[in-house]
């Protein structure tokens, strides 16, 4: 009787030690992927059926809303490793102030894991994605509340275009640049 109770003992320890591995802004990034699953299953029957009679269309919208989504918990959570596997090498983010503006995959790199650069929440919507086979465009409005360089963090929202390829069967973000407000 006492080694059961030994072992339901530390399973449920282990259950603890592993629910206290995940922090507050995991749990938000898990909550707003969640929000934005829930919204784009809404919105998907008609954007599939608006795209093309095939499924293809429906397949690549799929694909690319859950990249997108990748992207944005990996930023918001400050996930590295994920951010390294899905932006291309080359990858690129162009900001409003053009050339100025731009930051390398290397340096997001940097300044998602030194801390420089953090969100505690983010979403997509208004995600429209065009293309064929291994290369993909997803204008949308990409929200999250981000701090720089220690600074409190602030609410941004602007309206983007990402540019995808598909690599050895996965996409992976190429470029964003933020386009002018409509």
């Amino acid at each position: 009787m006492h080694g059961r109770f030994a072992v339901a003992l530390a399973w449920g320890g282990l259950a603890a030690v592993l629910a206290g591995c995940s922090s507050g802004k995991d749990a938000r990034a898990r909550a707003d992927s969640a929000r934005a699953d829930s919204a784009t299953a809404a919105a998907a029957p008609n954007a599939d059926s608006a795209a093309a009679p095939g499924a293809g269309a429906g397949t690549l919208t799929s694909d690319i809303t859950a990249a997108e989504n990748s992207w944005r918990i990996a930023v918001t959570g400050g996930d590295t490793v994920e951010l390294g596997r899905i932006t291309a090498p080359g990858f690129t983010m162009v900001g409003g102030t053009g050339a100025a503006s731009t930051v390398t995959r290397a340096n997001l790199m940097k300044q998602v894991s030194q801390g420089m650069l953090q969100a505690d929440s983010s979403s997509v919507s208004n995600l429209t994605v065009n293309g064929s086979g291994d290369s993909a465009s997803a204008d949308l409005t990409f929200f999250w509340r981000v701090s720089r360089n220690g600074k409190p963090p602030k609410a941004e929202t602007m309206q983007v275009t990402d540019t995808w390829v598909k690599r050895d069967g996965r996409w992976q973000l190429a470029s964003r640049k933020e386009r002018a407000a409509k």
